[in-house]
């Protein structure tokens, strides 16, 4: 504590010690009358300019998005009078007769149907694994990693879940699971 007390003795004893302060600085004062009233109204002109042409570039850029249609008449030629055509007269009302009775239907002989074979898939599908992620999930079939829309033999991946792929073919879909489960 006596060591705080003496440096701080010292140093009042040295303030005392100097030669004359100096004097404390000047404040800062405005210059009057230097300034130019036309920088001013120009730089307000230039203001006014440039949001005049912002406003103007806003319009156009919304007014791309929408057309526009706009209806004109050639000029008439000076001196002549031109006179609007008449609107048509409206089509003639006629009475229609009621249609004629239709004909008895004649009974349509059914061809025979032939069995719908549906063609065989292209190749075997294996299901051999299920990485199952949100956002990008996987799957492995017949050895090769596919992700959605992805293709394996000609047979596209339509969608992988957490337990079963769905393949699709030729219009055809079939849903491939883990062995086992």
């Amino acid at each position: 504590m006596s060591l705080i007390n003496d440096a701080l003795k010292r140093a009042s004893q040295s303030d005392k010690d100097r030669p004359g302060q100096a004097p404390p600085p000047r404040p800062i004062e405005p210059v009057v009358g230097g300034q130019d009233r036309r920088l001013s109204w120009i730089l307000a002109a230039f203001v006014a300019i440039a949001l005049l042409m912002a406003g103007w570039f806003f319009l156009k850029w919304m007014g791309t998005g929408r057309s526009a249609v706009v209806a004109t008449t050639a000029p008439a030629p000076a001196g002549d009078v031109v006179a609007a055509p008449a609107p048509p007269p409206p089509p003639p009302v006629v009475a229609q007769s009621p249609p004629p009775p239709a004909k008895p239907a004649e009974p349509i002989l059914a061809a025979p149907v032939a069995p719908v074979v549906e063609a065989p898939w292209p190749a075997p599908l294996t299901l051999q694994g299920i990485f199952y992620n949100k956002t990008a999930p996987r799957a492995l079939i017949s050895g090769k990693t596919v992700g959605l829309g992805d293709t394996v033999n000609g047979v596209r991946v339509a969608g992988i879940e957490s337990d079963r792929v769905v393949v699709e073919w030729n219009g055809q879909t079939k849903e491939l699971v883990l062995e086992g489960q």
